[in-house]
């Protein structure tokens, strides 16, 4: 075998790894539920260190658990500071592009965030629960079925 034709061949195994390559980094999650996700995306971002520290969770909870939090973001003080509703009256497009590109989620249209235990009157919905520090959410399509999507993460103490 020639220099040349080995040169070659290493070529086309280059030029195949190259196009193989990007498969590697395409998200094959599933694509369903993504509301709910979205949902509990929302919870996540309220829920992290730097939000609470801007938020008056801090002042309201200075040594703050993942109870008081679910109590805080459920009560009027907490709910004034939720994001957005997608699709909602609350701004014009161009400025619901500009708070998109701040990293803020929007909370899904015709969802609702729940504290605890699903609400069997309402429809699509994320329900949050705390256990031992650690923040429970579930997606429901149905309440009256199995969640269809659960995440759960540490709740971390900011004080």
């Amino acid at each position: 075998m020639s220099i040349e034709r080995t040169n070659k061949m290493y070529v086309w195994i280059a030029i195949g790894f190259l196009l193989v390559l990007p498969l590697f980094y395409l998200d094959f999650s599933p694509k369903e539920n993504i509301e709910l996700r979205k949902g509990i995306a929302v919870v996540r971002y309220m829920s992290a260190p730097r939000q609470l520290q801007r938020s008056s969770f801090l002042s309201a909870y200075p040594n703050g658990t993942s109870e008081q939090f679910l109590s805080w973001m459920f009560s009027p003080m907490g709910a004034a500071e939720w994001p957005p509703y997608e699709g909602g009256l609350e701004f014009d497009p161009e400025e619901e592009a500009m708070i998109r590109k701040t990293g803020m989620p929007f909370i899904p249209e015709n969802l609702v965030l729940i504290p605890q235990e699903p609400d069997l009157e309402k429809g699509r919905q994320v329900v949050i629960r705390s256990e031992r520090g650690v923040l429970i959410a579930k997606g429901y399509e149905n309440p009256e079925e199995p969640p269809v999507v659960v995440k759960q993460w540490p709740f971390q103490k900011i004080g």
